[in-house]
């Protein structure tokens, strides 16, 4: 016997939401991988080498898994265009040297595959921090403390002829620290963690301790409110970064202790007439930051003094190969001039010229390689920090981290492999999405409140149905 449904059997279709690219990570995951990024950024060392002059860093992989969904996601009104926008003079710049000289045409393509990968970084930064602004800063912190921990112990082993942990330098992007050995424990004895040299650490810490440091005092607040035992954390890993600063006589020390100084001022000139805030700003100000310069002045002395055995050589070195490399910029013919030497180029050029190894810098060579279009990428880029700062308001915490972390790429190291520097640009341009601006740190002056009708006849003041503190009527 067949018999009729009393209705006809559906099949519901999938009402699930379609796969997105953004929807890739689940915010659990991309919450470990923030930490694991800002933590693999910071440890340069070890690294996959790649070729034999550059190396794959733990921080590249997981910063491409972060940046894929960028991909997806719209960018206008983001600043996720700054990364390629960098790369594009690398790009004109390899063209004009296909078109004139072929010779060092594979050189500068790896040095632009090498200088796009380690920009995704930025990109990757800009990506993840408004998302997870406490767990990337936590991997930084950490990072930083491993940094401190082993500078101690390379203290330690350098007075005993000692080099801690000399297998974990391997990245050929550097400095090759293995090779050197002899000359570091012997002659220079110069802490810097898990870095190549005490200038790529000052560079690369020195930002994120003036930041910290200006969030623990009030100066800076996130918009994410850390724990009580994370913003310990931070204060550890910034007190670290300084020490290790200090002790490695980099001479990136003065400009942190000036960007301090300058700190403690403006915290100064904030806080509130109580005694506890007295008690301390009198023990940071005749304490902790004479302390601080005269540990500086200490270590710097043979450097800056020319004492040592290296004497103030590495600055004499510094300036030529800055002055040397503009020489040959602007000594090039019109087509140099517009689009630079070459990616890459400048390092033979000026080894030509004057045997010097490099562009002491991350910023100059940039120029001297992409030429006018690149000078102008760079122009456009600090207005657009320019920007950003006046959107926070002028805020002293952004000043601060921006003229440490500029100095760093200037003057100070030239290594623009490093993965720190382009995390700490792209902190700098998404910064209104992670701290509130500078006007609102100010605690607001409670309004005068009404009293009652017999408090104010006690004065013998006649009271109306509202009246001030200050006696007065309100009408």
């Amino acid at each position: 016997m067949i018999a009729r449904l009393p209705q006809f059997l559906r099949i519901k279709p999938d009402s699930g939401a379609p796969f997105r690219l953004q929807d890739l990570l689940s915010p659990r995951a991309e919450a470990v991988l923030a930490f694991l990024f800002g933590f693999a950024a910071f440890l340069p060392y070890p690294a996959i080498p790649v070729g034999s002059n550059s190396a794959l860093q733990a921080g590249n992989l997981i910063s491409l898994l972060l940046v894929l969904p960028c991909l997806a996601l719209p960018w206008k009104g983001q600043s996720f265009y700054l990364a390629p926008l960098l790369v594009v003079p690398n790009g004109l710049s390899l063209f004009k040297v296909a078109l004139t000289d072929g010779g060092n045409l594979p050189l500068c393509f790896k040095s632009l595959i090498v200088s796009a990968l380690t920009g995704v970084a930025l990109m990757a930064t800009q990506r993840v921090a408004p998302r997870q602004c406490l767990q990337l800063l936590a991997g930084i912190a950490s990072a930083t403390i491993v940094h401190a921990g082993v500078g101690l112990w390379q203290l330690y082993g350098f007075a005993h002829g000692q080099f801690p942990l000399l297998g974990l330098y391997v990245n050929p992007s550097f400095f090759s620290v293995q090779d050197n050995v002899h000359t570091i424990v012997r002659y220079i004895r110069r802490p810097f963690g898990l870095f190549p040299e005490p200038s790529a650490m000052s560079s690369s810490l020195a930002p994120w301790a003036i930041f910290w440091l200006a969030e623990a005092c009030g100066l800076i607040r996130l918009r994410q409110a850390p724990s009580r035992w994370l913003r310990a954390l931070f204060v550890v890993a910034a007190i670290g970064a300084v020490g290790l600063i200090i002790l490695s006589r980099s001479g990136h020390a003065m400009i942190t202790l000036a960007a301090l100084a300058i700190l403690a001022s403006a915290v100064f000139l904030r806080s509130r007439a109580t005694l506890g805030n007295y008690i301390t700003l009198l023990l940071v100000s005749c304490v902790v930051l004479p302390l601080c310069a005269w540990l500086a002045v200490t270590a710097l002395g043979e450097r800056v003094g020319g004492r040592g055995m290296l004497g103030d050589a590495s600055w004499q070195l510094r300036a030529e190969s800055l002055r040397v490399g503009f020489s040959i910029w602007i000594g090039g013919d019109f087509w140099t001039w517009v689009f630079g030497t070459g990616p890459g180029l400048i390092s033979i050029a000026i080894w030509r010229e004057a045997r010097l190894e490099a562009v002491w810098s991350v910023l100059l060579p940039y120029v001297y390689q992409t030429g006018i279009l690149g000078a102008a990428v760079v122009c456009w880029s600090g207005y657009y920090l320019a920007r950003v700062w006046r959107s926070t308001r002028l805020s002293a915490g952004y000043a601060l981290m921006l003229l440490v972390w500029l100095v760093g790429i200037t003057i100070t190291t030239s290594y623009g492999h490093l993965l720190p520097i382009w995390v700490a640009l792209g902190w700098l341009t998404v910064w209104p999405a992670l701290c509130l601006p500078s006007e609102d740190l100010v605690p607001a002056v409670p309004p005068l409140r009404p009293r009652r009708a017999s408090a104010e006849l006690e004065y013998g003041v006649p009271v109306g149905r509202s009246e001030c503190s200050n006696g007065l009527a309100a009408r």
